[in-house]
C-alpha cells in the first residue's frame, strides 16, 4: 500500500459557533497542501444541508506522501485549531480507487 495512490476522505463536524473559523482554517491550508510534491488533488467541501460538516477529498501519490503531509507544521497547526471546534471526532478514511478511469 505504501507505493500506491491513496485517496483520503475526511469528515469534520464542528460546533455551529465554529463554522466560519473552521472554514477559514481549512481554506488557509489548501495552497500549501496542493504545493506538496506528493499531492495530486486536495479539495475541501462544505455540506449543503448542514454547514457544520466539512469534507476533504484528497489524492496522494503514496501513503508516505500523505504521512509527510500530516507532519507539516501548517497541517499540525490546522488540526490543533479545528480539534477545538469539533462537535464530533474527525473521521478519516483512506481508500484506493477500484474503478478504471474512462
Amino acid at each position: 500500500m505504501n507505493d500506491e495512490k491513496i485517496v483520503l476522505v475526511a469528515r469534520l463536524k464542528v460546533r455551529e459557533d465554529g463554522i466560519e473559523e473552521a472554514k477559514q482554517a481549512a481554506l488557509e491550508i489548501v495552497e500549501g497542501s496542493r504545493a506538496e510534491s506528493g499531492c495530486e488533488n486536495y479539495d475541501v467541501h462544505q455540506a449543503i444541508d448542514d454547514p457544520t460538516v466539512f469534507i476533504w477529498h484528497e489524492t496522494w501519490k503514496s501513503k508516505s506522501a500523505l504521512d509527510e503531509h500530516f507532519e507539516t507544521d501548517f497541517f499540525k497547526s490546522f488540526f490543533a485549531k479545528v480539534e477545538k471546534l469539533a462537535a464530533e471526532a474527525p473521521q478519516i478514511t483512506l481508500t484506493k480507487m477500484i474503478t478504471e478511469k474512462a
